[in-house]
């Protein structure tokens, strides 16, 4: 990381396809000293992410709904985020989220400090090794690699 400032065009960072859905990763650790990663997050229709309670142990989110609407199951209490909402999940704040409409959705990830942008490229090579990977094996797949990254269960 420089001192320097860092602009990312629209359009730009590197994008990761995972499976229907994508993100971009627009800030990394190496940009920032590893203070912070900065991803967009275009959900496909009908998209849910692993349905199991999850936290991390590491990073503090920091999510912004750019478009669409995401559901947020935060423990016991669930919530339907409409464009323009922000959540802020803590460290060991057990979540799991899906996008329940039949229309695509966008999100901004803020993680701090970085590193868990790494995750995603894991993600991606699970989906190139194993192409035409059923949703249920690719979810086990996933899971043992969130342990790898202090993501629990």
């Amino acid at each position: 990381m420089t001192h320097q400032p860092l602009v990312v065009a629209p359009g730009a960072g590197l994008t990761v396809p995972l499976g229907a859905s994508s993100l971009t990763i627009k800030l990394d650790s190496a940009a920032t000293g590893g203070r912070l990663a900065l991803l967009e997050y275009n959900v496909a229709p009908a998209f849910a992410a692993p349905q199991r309670m999850h936290w991390r142990t590491r990073e503090t989110q920091a999510i912004y709904i750019l478009s669409g609407r995401i559901r947020y199951q935060l423990d016991d209490q669930v919530v339907d985020a409409q464009a323009g909402t922000v959540l802020h999940l803590p460290e060991h704040c057990a979540f799991t989220w899906s996008n329940p409409d039949p229309a695509p959705a966008r999100m901004l990830y803020v993680f701090v400090p970085a590193g868990l942008e790494q995750f995603f490229l894991d993600v991606q090579q699970v989906f190139r090794d194993h192409p035409g990977l059923d949703p249920a094996a690719a979810a086990s797949l996933v899971e043992e690699l969130w342990r790898s990254y202090g993501v629990l269960t």
